[in-house]
């Protein structure tokens, strides 16, 4: 199947799952102009030679079940490119990818398998990993020289406030929270508020309920993450009676979300636990270990000042609050290119 019939295939199979983003033809054609600069099939100049794209195929996609974005979005890349798709789903079997495959020609149509077969880690020309730093490390250390390795690990996002801030900007920033249960790696885990970040926590929390009751989950949460979160929840309850300048608002009886303003930073077991946190003198200094984990810094307003804070920082993104669970098509996963980082470049030098 050629470039054009597979742009068609793949627009038409996102159509149902608008929370892919423009998925479209226009949108897809755009993508692969910036990342290749052209047709990625043809023969190309470059310099006093050419060169052609072949892709990497098969490719074994390895995904977990956080959310079926990073499962769907991998297949995308691998099908644009004109590679066999091979995935080894989670237990949990992403119901999405399933129904994104069924919508698929079946010159198209991904091998999927809860289990890994041997042969298809022998035989993938790329291996895209996508899970915890465990996982990570399980595959580094199984792939061979030859194979082209594409890790996705753990990875946080967090939020900057450093102007004035609204009802608008706090429902932006709520939102982001809110979607795929803060389970995403750009959910954010925490919100950095130079101004009055007490009230901002106060009013995020207002926001939240406000979700909660207007987008209700249709499933309660699983035993271990309810113990979990209850557990959470009176630990930072006691050190709000306990300490200074922390405070704690929770969705009531429910597990809905949880808001806590502390001034010391502090982990998140996630499932819409937000910290907001007044932003320190020295962040640089205070987020240098998850400097190699960060990805998306989501901003009040994005300036050249804000920009090259969050570089200095390690952020791999940069966007609006309100934008960080919406990154756009042509977006660099993780700090590289997505379609060409699939591809493998043959010179050809003529005489």
């Amino acid at each position: 199947m050629n470039l054009s019939d597979r742009i068609i295939a793949v627009a038409e199979a996102a159509r149902p799952f608008s929370w892919l983003g423009e998925v479209t033809e226009n949108k897809i054609r755009e993508w692969i102009e910036l990342e290749f600069g052209g047709d990625p099939e043809g023969e190309r100049r470059h310099g006093d030679h050419s060169y052609r794209c072949v892709p990497l195929t098969p490719i074994l996609h390895v995904v977990s079940g956080n959310t079926p974005h990073a499962a769907l979005q991998s297949l995308i890349r691998g099908i644009l490119v004109g590679s066999e798709n091979r995935i080894k789903i989670p237990a949990s079997d992403l119901p999405e990818l399933k129904d994104f495959s069924d919508r698929l020609p079946v010159e198209l149509k991904p091998q999927l398998n809860n289990t890994l077969p041997a042969t298809w880690m022998r035989d993938a020309e790329a291996v895209v990993v996508f899970g915890s730093d465990e996982t990570i490390r399980h595959f580094s250390a199984t792939i061979e020289p030859h194979q082209r390795f594409l890790p996705h690990g753990n990875k946080i996002s967090f939020g900057l406030v450093l102007n004035a801030f609204d009802e608008g900007l706090i429902a932006r920033a709520a939102r982001d929270v809110f979607l795929f249960d803060q389970l995403g790696c750009l959910s954010p885990q925490s919100y950095f508020v130079a101004k009055d970040s007490e009230t901002f926590a106060a009013g995020l929390a207002d926001a939240l309920e406000r979700l909660a009751l207007t987008e209700p989950r249709t499933q309660p949460r699983s035993t271990g993450t309810a113990a979990t979160l209850r557990a959470y929840r009176e630990e930072w309850k006691y050190r709000a009676a306990t300490e200074a300048g922390v405070h704690i608002w929770e969705s009531g009886t429910s597990l809905e979300w949880t808001v806590i303003h502390a001034p010391s930073l502090a982990s998140t077991p996630l499932h819409r636990t937000i910290f907001v946190h007044p932003l320190p003198d020295n962040l640089e200094q205070q987020l240098k270990s998850v400097r190699p984990y960060l990805s998306t810094v989501g901003v009040d307003r994005v300036d050249s000042a804000v920009i090259e804070l969050a570089i200095l920082l390690g952020a791999q993104r940069i966007c609006s609050i309100g934008e960080m669970q919406n990154p756009p098509l042509t977006w660099h996963h993780d700090g590289w290119p997505n379609l060409t980082s699939l591809v493998r470049y043959v010179d050809i030098e003529r005489a």
